[in-house]
């Protein structure tokens, strides 16, 4: 009711003033005594004065009525683009596709105070879905961390920051805005630009448990999230991008996968004589390996051949820090391994690798076994130092 009645004042207010301001007229012409007569008010203010506003209001209310049928155009049509772009961030939130379709929900806001209720409660339903989408997208997955710069984080909090401002000072204008930034929007918006590139545990831990991406080694996830809650150091998670020029095997040296031999087949990790396996040295002799697992890293090799053409390929890694620049690879292992051949070949690559720098201890993963450091030495770096790496 009292939506309906401010409503009508916004619409109606200059006929209920326009009264006042003939009647304060009268008195002062009265005063002077010059008085209007009932003529005169019938000619001057009933056919004049009267008919020229309610003329005025009339056209008013029909270009108000065209504003709204615009502005409800304009916000269905955005209301598609969005709809269309969920699907799409929910696979994976590039940066120009996540900027865009956060542009696209700011750009609606400003249409809000012009379009019907039920308008206004669409677009806003909608874009609490973008946003949400684009936030869950950024928080579950490790690709978009591989693919952002810091520039493009940048330009995210950027983005963030503008569409909160709008949306604040639409709110003013809009009651149906303003019940959905109090609910919705001003808290999912804050958690969206409050994300940054670095990498947490619990991202790890989601990415490499739950996605395409599988860490399928005997690692201890409960053991590792107990010592990352001490945020004491002893779990640390760093990104790092190893460009690996055409021939360069050397720059596959550290990289170790969780297979192991006897010198003339693979053998479990707790066989006495088992030796873990280098990406490098597979990448010129495999026949060691399970027959099953030849086979699938070269239909891995013959896939990535197909596609190259002398382009760079780029890999994500999953690996465990050792001691000095040694790595356990803990997903990505096929790949690698398929990719160690095309390099020795003389194809380049990049891995961005996701290393998890915590305690070389069996029980968090049993294969650390074989690369525990001497008795008296640390393999984690320093507090604050990150660990060694050949290119970055």
């Amino acid at each position: 009711m009292r939506g309906t009645l401010r409503t009508l004042w916004r619409g109606y207010w200059p006929l209920a003033v326009l009264p006042v301001a003939a009647g304060l007229l009268d008195l002062l012409l009265w005063v002077a005594g010059e008085a209007w007569s009932w003529s005169d008010w019938a000619s001057s203010f009933g056919l004049g004065a009267v008919a020229t506003m309610v003329v005025g209001m009339l056209l008013a209310r029909r270009q108000g009525h065209i504003q709204e049928a615009m502005a409800d155009l304009e916000l269905t049509e955005k209301v598609a683009i969005l709809t269309a772009a969920v699907p799409l961030l929910r696979a994976g939130s590039l940066p120009s596709r996540t900027h865009r379709t956060l542009y696209d929900c700011r750009a609606g806001l400003a249409l809000l105070p012009l379009a019907r209720e039920a308008m206004q409660e669409e677009y806003l339903r909608t874009v609490v879905r973008a946003v949400a989408a684009v936030r869950a997208s950024l928080t579950s997955s490790l690709r978009a961390h591989t693919q952002w710069t810091d520039e493009d984080w940048a330009d995210l909090v950027t983005v963030v920051r503008k569409l909160r401002e709008t949306a604040v000072f639409n709110a003013r204008r809009s009651p149906t805005m303003a019940e959905f930034w109090a609910r919705e929007l001003d808290g999912e918006t804050a958690r969206l630009g409050a994300l940054t590139g670095g990498v947490t545990f619990d991202l790890f831990r989601t990415h490499f448990t739950q996605s395409t991406d599988r860490i399928r080694t005997a690692l201890d996830w409960d053991a590792l999230a107990g010592l990352a809650a001490r945020e004491d150091g002893s779990v640390r998670l760093d990104k790092l991008s190893v460009p690996v020029a055409p021939y360069d095997l050397a720059a596959l040296d550290g990289y170790y996968a969780p297979w192991y031999h006897d010198g003339a087949r693979e053998i479990g990790y707790d066989h006495e004589r088992a030796q873990p396996l280098r990406h490098r040295d597979l990448a010129g002799d495999g026949s060691v390996l399970h027959p099953e697992r030849q086979a699938r890293v070269q239909h891995l090799y013959a896939r990535y051949e197909a596609r190259h053409d002398g382009e760079e390929i780029g890999l994500l890694l999953a690996t465990y820090a050792l001691d000095g620049d040694r790595r356990l690879v803990l997903d990505g292992n096929h790949r690698l391994s398929a990719v160690a051949r095309l390099v020795a070949e003389g194809c380049p690559a990049l891995l961005t690798e996701i290393r998890l720098t915590a305690p070389v201890d069996p029980a968090l993963l049993p294969d650390l076994a074989h690369h525990r450091p001497p008795a008296g030495e640390s393999h984690r770096p320093p507090a604050g130092e990150p660990p060694r790496q050949r290119t970055t």
